[in-house]
Formats: structure tokens, C-alpha cells, sequence
């Protein structure tokens, strides 16, 4: 089985594939959609998550690093700078905790917090 490590709505707007020049506020919710597309499945969620989770063990963890170094290349290019990079990947964990949890039909202050509502 080989994991896929970029959404392919992320891969099409990447400038390597031919993608448009989008602006960086565009390439940020184009990365965005296509993210949400591929998770949408959750048990897709669950496996990226257990898959980090299991970075311990070599063979694991040396596929996890290359699909991340392939997201974090392709990102980069769509957002243009390091800091962009950073924010969009820890509100990405943080999008992944708030799906995987249910956080989202969780009616209580701290679930609130971390679900912006």
C-alpha cells in the first residue's frame, strides 16, 4: 500500500504542477479545501494521526517523514514563506484534534475554545 501524502486538489494548484499563480490568501484555502476533502473520510484522519503516532518504529516513521517533507515543499511553494508554513500546519493539527474529537457538536466552553464558536 503507498500512502498518499498530498491531496491531490493541494498538488494541482502547486506552481510545480502548473497551478495558477495564486495569491497567498488563495493558496491557503485551496490548500485548505483540498485538506478538508481528503479528511472528510475520518477514518483517513484516524489513520494520518495514528501513523504520526507511530513514528517510533522506523519504517513508520521514515514514511511519515518523507510525506511530510513532500507537504511541507509543496506548501511552502503555494504560501511562499516559512512562517505561513508553520501556522498552516499547527491549525491544521489543531483542525485534526477538533474533527477527530467531535468537538464540533460538543456544547461545552472549552470545546467552544477550541472550535472558534
Amino acid at each position: 500500500m503507498r500512502l498518499r501524502c498530498l491531496p491531490p486538489g493541494l498538488v494541482a494548484h502547486s506552481p510545480a504542477s502548473g497551478g495558477a499563480g495564486l495569491t497567498s490568501e488563495a493558496a491557503s484555502d485551496a490548500a485548505r479545501d483540498a485538506y478538508a476533502a481528503l479528511v472528510a473520510d475520518r477514518t483517513i484522519l484516524r489513520f494520518l494521526m495514528h501513523a504520526s503516532c507511530a513514528a517510533g518504529e522506523p519504517l513508520v516513521g521514515q514514511a511519515v517523514r518523507r510525506c511530510y517533507a513532500k507537504q511541507v515543499d509543496t506548501v511552502r511553494r503555494l504560501l511562499g514563506d516559512d512562517e505561513a508554513v508553520r501556522h498552516w500546519f499547527g491549525a491544521g493539527m489543531l483542525d485534526n484534534v477538533v474533527a477527530v474529537l467531535g468537538l464540533a457538536d460538543i456544547d461545552e466552553p472549552w470545546a467552544r475554545v477550541l472550535t472558534a464558536r
